[in-house]
């Protein structure tokens, strides 16, 4: 006999290790690849491991290395995931340099 998956086990547990903050604000997130861009993003919520934002930019792509800037904070990040969400991508970074 197989295990069954039950697939709303996940849906009640929050399984992120840092608590989030919601914030709303623009976040200017910059890259060099493919071309050299910078974007406007809507800041969604934050926390002391990295950033969530929504955006309409098709080049954010997992694995993407960035450099970001809102307010009182600027460092490099990395897209770990990427999302269409109700007519926008939604993007989670993870800060892997922060600067003051």
């Amino acid at each position: 006999m197989q295990p069954q998956f039950i697939g709303d086990r996940r849906k009640n547990r929050d399984r992120r290790g840092a608590p989030r903050d919601a914030l709303h604000g623009v976040v200017e997130i910059s890259f060099d690849i493919p071309v050299p861009m910078t974007i406007q993003a809507n800041l969604v919520e934050t926390s002391v491991t990295g950033f969530r934002a929504s955006h309409d930019s098709k080049a954010i792509e997992p694995g993407l290395a960035v450099r970001y800037k809102l307010v009182g904070a600027s460092g490099e990040a990395r897209v770990i995931w990427t999302q269409l969400l109700e007519g926008h991508r939604v993007s989670g970074f993870l800060v892997v340099r922060a600067e003051d």
